[in-house]
């Protein structure tokens, strides 16, 4: 017998997260490129002139996904992912300013710590929506084959070398 999700959330919630998922995959697009930045950050030298280039085009991106959430009407069963939304746009907001304060010279391992702190908050406020919404649950890349060769080649080998001896 085939189920449906109206039924069980109303369909006034079921507009709300279709209306909403364009919203969180921007929000999760923009985490995803601040992330990529911060990696960037910690392990290459920052060229402010190349590097703005990329943070303006995030904060294209960032506007647009704040613009489509300002047109949210969350109703009262979508309220608390609502607010976990709304924590994580503020936190993936505080990253895009901290990225800036990491590309100045004067920047220091206390900034780079407060991006990676606020990058994690982030991420937790979008795994949060999905706890609470059906549709919006994040996909978790650990459990993907591409992560088992990466765990593979992280792991210790022992030679034939090291066994005879």
């Amino acid at each position: 017998m085939p189920t449906t999700v109206a039924p069980v959330l109303g369909d006034h919630v079921l507009g709300y997260a279709m209306a909403c998922t364009e919203v969180q995959e921007g929000l999760r697009d923009v985490l995803v490129q601040l992330s990529g930045f911060a990696l960037l950050l910690m392990t290459h030298r920052p060229e402010r002139s190349v590097w703005a280039g990329s943070l303006d085009a995030i904060a294209t991106r960032m506007d647009e996904a704040l613009e489509g959430m300002r047109a949210l009407r969350a109703p009262a069963a979508a309220r608390h992912q609502f607010h976990h939304l709304s924590a994580a746009a503020d936190a993936i907001g505080r990253a895009a300013g901290l990225a800036h304060v990491c590309l100045t010279g004067r920047a220091d391992d206390t900034d780079r710590d407060a991006l990676l702190r606020t990058l994690r908050a982030a991420t937790h406020h979008l795994r949060a929506t999905g706890r609470l919404l059906p549709g919006f649950e994040l996909v978790d890349l650990g459990q993907a084959c591409c992560a088992a060769h990466a765990a593979d080649a992280a792991s210790p080998r022992l030679s034939c070398d090291v066994i005879a001896s």
